[in-house]
Order: C-alpha cells, then structure tokens, then sequence
C-alpha cells in the first residue's frame, strides 16, 4: 500500500509541476505579447514625433519665408528646414511625394532668401535681371504662399495618428 500511494503521490505531484509550468509559460507568452504591443504602439508614436517634427520645421520656415528680412533669427531656421527636408525621404514612402514637394519648396526658398544680396548685385549693374530676379521672387513667395494645403494633403495620411 505504501507503494500504491507514492505511485499516487508521485502522479499528483508531476501532475501539479506540468500545470504549473504551464501556467508559467502561458503567463509569460502574455507578457511577451503585451510587451510586443508595447513596442508596436511606441514605435508607432515615434515615427509620429518625427514626421510631426518635420512638419513643424516647414511650418515655422515657411512663416519665415513670408516676411523674409535676413534676420539672424531666420537665418537660423534654414538649418533646421534642410534637415528636415533631407529626413523625409527616409521617413515618408516614395510614392507620398513628400520628399519631392519639400524638393521644390526648398527651391522656391532659395529664390526668397537669395533675393536681397542677387537684388543689391543686379539693381546698379543689370537692371534686367533685377527686375527678373524680382519676378522670381514673387513667383516664388506666391508658390510658398499658396505649398501649406498640398503639403497638409501630402501629410495627411502620415500624420493622422488615430490611422497609423
């Protein structure tokens, strides 16, 4: 008889080992899997900081560009766009365009932020291409002027964080 229950007891006890490794194992899969989530959701709002960053370094460059003084403080904005202009090609799909519509848009900047030394060149030396290059520059404040809804539209799907 005491055979016949160290058989039992023996049964038992592996019995609760295999449950109890079970549950072990099947609690820390849940840990694992919440953790993956984790992981997902942070990357998710990473991605989201940076490309929000981008589009602020437009933005604020853009307002720059609208009252184009050649101010220090302005100055110190072209930094800052051109990163961003560069980071958006690795962080937006080819197919978004995002990368190629900053392309242009830092050309257009370019021709504003040009304008006053090119204007002090020409204006006593070739009055034509002053007047060109004021022509130029028009074109390209208003282009400026009118980039912020194409590049909302551009921006749209990236940057509606409940659809990431």
């Amino acid at each position: 008889m005491n055979t016949e229950a160290s058989y039992w007891i023996d049964v038992a006890l592996r019995g609760i080992t295999a449950a109890a490794a079970t549950a072990v194992a099947v609690y820390v899969a849940r840990i694992s899997r919440r953790q993956w989530q984790t992981n997902q959701e942070k990357l998710r709002l990473d991605l989201y900081e940076r490309r929000f960053d981008i589009y602020l370094r437009v933005l604020e460059y853009h307002w720059a560009l609208m009252e184009w003084k050649d101010t220090p403080e302005q100055l110190a904005l072209r930094g800052p766009f051109v990163k961003a202009y560069c980071e958006s090609k690795f962080m937006f799909p080819a197919d978004s365009g995002i990368y190629e519509f900053l392309e242009e848009f830092n050309k257009h900047a370019i021709c504003i932020t040009t304008y006053k030394s090119k204007a002090e060149l020409y204006s006593e030396v070739a009055p034509n291409k002053f007047v060109d290059s004021t022509d130029r520059k028009i074109q390209s404040l208003n282009w400026v002027l009118n980039s912020m809804d194409p590049l909302h539209a551009k921006l749209e799907p990236y940057l509606n964080f409940h659809k990431l």
